[in-house]
């Protein structure tokens, strides 16, 4: 596996360990649970955590990276609370988070940047975005 989808596998279930919601590789959900999924949203289930890590900052002299992470909620009807409870669950999961390691993935720190509404998809369920800065270890062959 590659350096980012193993810190987006280890985001997944590091925020399902913490009651976010339920992570499966497959991708397979039942209609009732919250699914956490890497990248695209999906139409199903209703109620979603998307994850997806995007690179800030590398430094060509060091191994240390800073790394943006988008957090979308989806709610499963149009209350916005909902989206916001999902929003809160992973902010108190990962604002100040130190010193994790993330399926080989080492994140010294993880600090909020912005949060957004973003209204409701096409099926009235509404969204909310909330973006992390993750200051992580990536290593590579010029870089150690």
């Amino acid at each position: 596996m590659s350096w980012t989808r193993d810190l987006a596998h280890g985001l997944a279930q590091y925020l399902a360990d913490h009651d976010v919601g339920t992570y499966r590789p497959s991708g397979i959900y039942h209609e009732h649970e919250t699914g956490i999924v890497i990248g695209a949203v999906p139409q199903s289930p209703p109620r979603i955590v998307a994850l997806t890590p995007y690179p800030m900052v590398a430094d060509p002299s060091q191994a240390d990276d800073i790394v943006g992470l988008q957090v979308r909620a989806r709610s499963a009807g149009p209350d916005p609370r909902d989206a916001l409870d999902l929003t809160d669950a992973a902010f108190d999961a990962l604002v100040g988070a130190a010193h994790l390691h993330l399926d080989g993935v080492v994140v010294h720190l993880v600090e909020l940047t912005g949060s957004a509404p973003m209204g409701r998809d096409e099926s009235g369920r509404y969204e909310h975005v909330t973006n992390y800065q993750l200051i992580a270890h990536h290593p590579t062959p010029n870089r150690t």
